[in-house]
């Protein structure tokens, strides 16, 4: 398990150093710069900052220089806010964090449960009802999900009990939570419940479940010790990149519901040309996501013993 664990993350660092290289390719390749979007300055000003951002260098230079800083912790300072990049993401990614989760724990309760109903109900109307929120989840935007959710549960849903149950807008208390949270968490739902169905119809139709039946076991016991549990493990497969995209991936719905995370900080390092800030959220995204992959890949080897088995034989 240790070289396999010392191999991926070879991999991952070359992964890591790749997306630095595009990001580099790409943000260079956007009109203007920095000192040029919205900014009235002399040619004289600009020249004195590119050369203090050190963006008068080669760009292959800029991005050893980057790489180098990189990996001592130094992400630079944000040019926009004339400040350190590593200090803007610790304040912010706590709140994508917590956003991110209470949205992967949802989507994967909510996800699990509506799988495995639709398979032991079949063709049946839960089935039915599971599936097309399924098709639903896949279907519409997240941000479209957070509007609807604004309209009908934070403003209708408040003036027909004239009382604030959920919050329009605004981060901190549970009302201004629950809605950001299900609005991110809809695609995942859906794509953890279709998968679980179809995991578990091929669980339900397996010898060692008919085996069970005939030894007479109740129809909970079956559910419960072997068929859920091995039902749940093509889940746990797609739990790492479900993860990261959820605690990742919430930028549009941290904008339309004003949530002070790194998804606003981002969208505007674009919209700014601020190529330090740029880099650096795409670096800590990218490490993350390869992060949470290789936790699940751990994970599942402890929880499938066959994985194990398989790595000590190579």
């Amino acid at each position: 398990m240790a070289k396999y664990i010392i191999k991926r993350l070879f991999y991952a660092f070359l992964t890591i150093l790749v997306l630095l290289a595009l990001t580099f390719v790409m943000m260079h390749m956007l009109p203007g710069d920095p000192f040029s979007t919205g900014k009235a300055m002399d040619e004289g000003t600009k020249q004195a900052l590119r050369a203090y951002y050190g963006l008068d260098k080669p760009l292959l230079e800029q991005f050893i220089i980057y790489v180098r800083n990189a990996m001592v912790g130094d992400l630079g300072q944000s040019i926009k806010y004339s400040r350190p990049v590593m200090q803007i993401i610790m304040e912010s990614f706590p709140v994508s964090f917590q956003l991110g989760m209470l949205s992967l724990i949802f989507a994967v309760i909510a996800g699990v449960a509506l799988g495995a109903v639709a398979a032991i109900r079949r063709g049946r109307a839960a089935d039915t009802v599971a599936m097309t929120l399924s098709v639903i989840g896949v279907s519409i935007p997240s941000f479209i999900v957070a509007a609807l959710l604004q309209y009908f549960c934070a403003l209708k849903l408040n003036q027909l009990t004239g009382t604030q149950i959920f919050a329009v807008t605004g981060w901190g208390n549970f009302n201004q939570m629950i809605l950001p949270a299900l609005a991110l968490s809809f695609s995942s739902l859906a794509t953890v419940s279709r998968l679980m169905r179809t995991s578990m119809l091929d669980v339900l139709s397996s010898d060692y479940i008919k085996t069970a039946k005939a030894k007479g076991l109740s129809e909970k016991a079956i559910l419960w010790k072997h068929a859920i549990r091995n039902a749940i493990m093509p889940v746990v497969t797609v739990l790492g990149p479900i993860a990261a995209a959820v605690l990742t991936g919430g930028f549009v719905v941290e904008n339309v519901f004003s949530i002070p995370g790194m998804g606003k900080f981002f969208v505007l390092a674009i919209k700014e040309n601020d190529y330090t800030l740029i880099a650096g959220t795409t670096l800590f995204y990218g490490a993350f996501l390869i992060l949470a992959v290789l936790v699940v890949d751990i994970l599942y080897g402890i929880i499938d013993p066959r994985i194990k088995l398989a790595s000590e034989k190579e």
